[in-house]
């Protein structure tokens, strides 16, 4: 797919959970002591401008019908790693965009409840916007301000400098477990503010020096076959 002026074709998109420690407080769970770490399928990749769809079968089920927002800085791998260095982690970033994680929260919840993979609840389709540009050689990617907008309302505010875990961690941590390709989409969680969206929304996702990525969200429309 292509994020601004590059494409890119991941073959993987790797998010981390719980980075923000007061993300963290607001999900009633504890602040980890080591990243953790999911897969969100590539299906549910977006590009700026497109249309998040609100699938129907969660906005008909009154136990199901919260979907979040989730804004988060995500870096994409420029060449293939494996437990490599923090040190050398530079050199194996392309650059540096904004990722959307879009997230069935009861879904997740209840799945959570009698437990179940919570993977559905993060994989619908169009749950991964990205964009609006990826920005290389950003001099310090742990000190960018972060925020999300409802319909011009501030839902999510807050600063890279939060993170838990920095980039050089994350990527060590990542790559003694998982080869990394190029074009992979590491996306670094959210801080705290999280919350529902519905049909009709204007989500505006913005971190600083890479821009705004904006995205309408829309009632599934299913055609009778």
């Amino acid at each position: 797919m292509k994020v601004g002026k590059k494409d890119i074709f991941p073959s993987k998109i790797i998010c981390l959970g719980r980075n923000y420690s007061e993300h963290a407080k607001e999900m009633s769970s504890d602040i980890p002591k080591e990243p953790v770490f999911f897969c969100k399928t590539t299906n549910c990749l977006i590009k700026n401008e497109e249309y998040i769809i609100y699938p129907r079968l969660l906005y008909e089920n009154e136990k199901l019908n919260r979907v979040d927002h989730e804004v988060e800085l995500a870096f994409i791998i420029k060449k293939r790693c494996k437990h490599i260095k923090s040190i050398d982690y530079q050199e194996y970033i392309l650059g540096y965009t904004i990722f959307l994680d879009i997230t069935a929260r009861n879904m997740q919840i209840e799945d959570r409840g009698i437990n179940l993979p919570w993977y559905r609840s993060k994989n619908f389709d169009t749950f991964g916007p990205i964009g609006p540009k990826i920005v290389e050689n950003i001099k310090d990617p742990h000190n960018l301000k972060i925020e999300l907008k409802i319909n011009g309302a501030i839902k999510q505010s807050s600063n890279t400098n939060s993170m838990i875990f920095k980039i050089p961690e994350i990527i060590k941590y990542l790559s003694n477990y998982i080869t990394l390709n190029p074009g992979d989409i590491i996306a670094t969680g959210t801080p705290e503010g999280v919350g529902p969206i519905q049909p009709g929304d204007l989500l505006e996702s913005s971190i600083e020096k890479i821009g705004t990525l904006t995205n309408r969200v829309i009632l599934e429309e299913i055609l009778e076959s």
